[in-house]
C-alpha cells in the first residue's frame, strides 16, 4: 500500500476509525501496564489516581506530537485524543491496580 499524501485521502472514514481503534488499543494497553504498576509500587488512595492521570495526559501529549500537532487531520477532533475511552481505561486501570495490589502487598 502507497503512502498517503493528499488530505483528502486523510479524512476518509475508514482510515480515521482505524486511528480511532489504534488509539483506543494503546490507550486500554498503557492503562493495563499502568495500574499494574502502580499497584506493585504500593500506591493507594489519591496517589494512585495521581499516577493515572499523570500517564493519561502523557499519552495524550504523545499522540498529539506523533500527529505533528495536526490531530484534525487524522481524528474527528482534537478532543478524540484526550476523552477518547476515557471510562474504559480508568476502569481497566483501576482493576490491575487492585489486583497487582492485592497479588503483591497482601
Amino acid at each position: 500500500m502507497g503512502v498517503l499524501e493528499s488530505p483528502a485521502e486523510l479524512k476518509m472514514p475508514a482510515i480515521i476509525a482505524h486511528n480511532v481503534r489504534v488509539v483506543h488499543f494503546c490507550r486500554i494497553l498503557i492503562s493495563i501496564i499502568a495500574g499494574s504498576a502502580c499497584g506493585i509500587i504500593g500506591s493507594t488512595g489519591f496517589r494512585g489516581f495521581l499516577f493515572f492521570l499523570l500517564s493519561w495526559i502523557s499519552t495524550s501529549v504523545v499522540f498529539y506530537l506523533r500527529t505533528g500537532s495536526k490531530a484534525e487531520d487524522y481524528f474527528t477532533s482534537t478532543w478524540i485524543l484526550v476523552t477518547h475511552d476515557l471510562w474504559q481505561g480508568a476502569l481497566s486501570f483501576i482493576l490491575f491496580w487492585t489486583l497487582f495490589y492485592d497479588i503483591v502487598h497482601i
